[in-house]
């Protein structure tokens, strides 16, 4: 059972609902807040073993698999942070990376949603859980902040604390309960506070974050009851010990997104050489974009995945609206249409500007190496049924 009380990584523009993907039982399912469930994949041993000696195994093996994660968030204003977060598994901990199946037969509209969940946040739950419901969660989220490249942390938990409360009926719940637990030493990020929010309505959160160059980062352990996760804060503190925050040139997210409305076709040509160079094979090209790159679509319809065509490879990495790319200023004076012009116009087809969708081709010779990049944007109009 998916429990709906968690915050959305997308902030308050809104919640996206569940995606429920039955996909394959060896992959975990998630909603969009990036839930996990499901058994632990990696095993350190083909033989039985028994007692103290499997425990300690077990353990040994899954601190060697831990996976590490990078995350380039996204500000209010649709643009990319200029700095890259990164962390990595707390050990008896399991992240998306962790298992080596997760991605199998996940595709489509599916895989661009959870492409898109993974860019900014990253989800753990216990390796020895066995009943999703009652395992606590630990998340780190990455928020990109416009206010002049500093991250408000007392915005960012008022945010969060607003999100919870999004499940509150006001005339039968209370307000959620926010007090100061304690604090310890994150080693380069200082010393954080863990904050404790308690509600009757929604799920127990312990909480911290940290606020560095332009990003916010919040790392939360959530449950039904505080008393599930208290034991647990030693995870969240390795968790926050693990973050680093560095500058956008200097490492590179699990996820990339190109930056196609204030990018010229040639400045994403030249980034994505840099990512797939020339004399690549199709393999590797194949390889690289399908597990790290942002794949776009334009709604359902058009799910964001690699295609091949006449032996070259292309994709949709982003798309905007016509009315983005030639914004025009508003007229000085502001004159309401006339009752005349409203009845002209009453019958009118409601219509939608056109979408310029960004699409980039891999060519490669006749031997299989990629020979050049091409971008094109093309105008796909939606037109309302007659």
């Amino acid at each position: 059972m998916i429990n709906s009380c968690a915050p959305s990584q997308f902030g308050t523009t809104g919640k996206i609902k569940q995606v429920d993907r039955r996909i394959s039982t060896r992959v975990l399912r998630l909603r969009l807040a990036i839930r996990f469930s499901g058994k632990l994949i990696v095993k350190c041993s083909s033989g039985v073993v028994r007692g103290i000696a499997a425990l300690l195994a077990w353990w040994t093996c899954l601190s060697a698999q831990a996976g590490e994660y990078c995350l380039r968030p996204d500000k209010e204003d649709g643009t990319q942070a200029n700095s890259v977060v990164c962390c990595s598994t707390p050990a008896g901990w399991q992240g998306w990376k962790d298992d080596p199946h997760y991605w199998d037969d996940v595709k489509g509209f599916n895989k661009q949603l959870l492409e898109s969940a993974h860019r900014m946040s990253v989800s753990f739950i216990q390796s020895n859980c066995k009943h999703g419901s009652d395992c606590g969660r630990l998340v780190l989220q990455s928020w990109g902040r416009d206010g002049r490249g500093q991250p408000d942390v007392k915005q960012g938990m008022r945010d969060f604390v607003r999100q919870v409360r999004q499940h509150q009926n006001v005339r039968e719940h209370a307000d959620p309960i926010v007090i100061r637990f304690g604090s310890f030493d994150a080693g380069d990020s200082g010393r954080l506070t863990i904050w404790q929010i308690r509600s009757s309505f929604c799920n127990d959160y312990f909480l911290t974050t940290i606020a560095q160059r332009d990003v916010l980062v919040t790392i939360y352990l959530e449950a039904a009851d505080s008393k599930d996760i208290a034991s647990k804060l030693d995870s969240l503190k390795e968790l926050a010990r693990s973050v680093r925050i560095t500058a956008a040139n200097l490492a590179s997210p699990d996820i990339i997104k190109v930056e196609v409305v204030r990018l010229s076709d040639q400045a994403i040509r030249q980034q994505l050489l840099q990512l797939t160079p020339l004399g690549d094979s199709k393999e590797k090209v194949y390889a690289f974009l399908q597990s790290h790159l942002y794949k776009d679509s334009i709604g359902p319809t058009f799910p964001g995945e690699l295609r091949w065509d006449d032996g070259d490879l292309w994709t949709q990495i982003g798309s905007y609206s016509s009315v983005v790319a030639r914004q025009k200023p508003p007229p000085k004076e502001y004159r309401p249409p006339t009752a005349e012009e409203i009845r002209e116009h009453i019958s009118d087809h409601p219509t939608l500007p056109p979408t310029i969708a960004v699409r980039a081709f891999w060519k490669f010779d006749k031997q299989g190496k990629l020979r050049d990049i091409e971008i094109r944007r093309e105008a796909v109009e939606f037109k309302p049924k007659e």
